[in-house]
């Protein structure tokens, strides 16, 4: 069964995306880390497919400073820095490795396989990674996705955490899903939460904005937000789906808003 550690707060900050790319400045990236720390975010989310490994280097940088106790540190295995998928015993090692390095930490207080299916998840692997437990360099394994795909990872009781999206539309399979991984004790880290509730197509105020436009183009997702976004934070955050919700974002009003939000949520024990 999961149990929060100290450090895991109710919300998590994903650097991934366009903090993985030049159109947000690294300095703004760390600001952003920064900020979201002093208000309450200690738990950070990232991994080595995001911008071919600068999304780890990014937070790495961003929380050097800090003291290594008092933040949760999540990145993800089996996508590597060319987006191909590789779930190998040294695919899985050797990108620990680099994540390791990049991050600028001994461990990591989780490490998500990223989407893997049935076949990835050969007994060689699963052993590798409970050696990678025994060895300290992981505190706790979960595993990503967002379908099926995942339900052969859950079956075998040996993640401690799931990753999935959390929203209004993911419908009644993946909402059994959800609470099946709950019940059995295993955390769930809710993604995609603001779904239908963000804009679509963007007034490109930043070059930020041109890159989620980009993705809405390439999702067939350009509609107008059907609801409020920080109200389907809050269902998220309060909700009975999810132990720790994700949000990422490029603006500091946007953040401030999350914030408001964690500081009225009820926080992990």
């Amino acid at each position: 069964m999961f149990e929060a550690p100290p450090a895991l707060s109710r919300m998590a900050f994903g650097v991934a995306g366009p903090h993985a790319t030049p159109m947000v400045a690294k300095n703004d990236t760390i600001t952003l880390v920064e900020a979201a720390y002093e208000g309450g975010i200690t738990a950070f989310d990232t991994g080595p497919s995001y911008g071919a490994g600068a999304a780890e280097a990014r937070l790495g940088e961003a929380l050097a400073p800090l003291d290594r106790n008092s933040v949760f540190i999540s990145t993800k295995a089996g996508i590597n820095e060319a987006k191909a998928r590789d779930f190998s015993v040294d695919g899985i090692r050797f990108s620990l490795d680099r994540s390791l390095k990049r991050l600028g930490c001994d461990y990591v207080d989780t490490v998500f396989l990223h989407g893997p299916g049935a076949a990835d998840l050969s007994d060689p692997l699963l052993q590798a990674l409970e050696y990678e437990k025994d060895c300290g360099r992981v505190r706790a394994l979960g595993v990503a996705g967002r379908g099926t795909e995942i339900d052969a990872a859950l079956a075998l009781g040996v993640f401690d955490l799931l990753m999935a999206p959390v929203n209004a539309t993911i419908g009644e399979a993946a909402l059994v899903r959800l609470r099946n991984a709950r019940s059995v004790g295993i955390g769930v880290f809710g993604i995609e939460v603001l779904s239908g509730a963000s804009a679509g197509l963007r007034w490109p105020g930043s070059a930020a904005d041109l890159w989620y436009s980009a993705r809405a183009i390439a999702q067939r997702k350009w509609n107008a937000p059907s609801h409020d976004p920080v109200h389907a934070l809050q269902n998220a955050v309060c909700g009975s789906l999810a132990d720790i919700t994700m949000i990422s974002t490029t603006r500091v009003k946007h953040l401030q808003e999350a914030l408001r939000v964690l500081d009225e949520a009820p926080q992990n024990t």
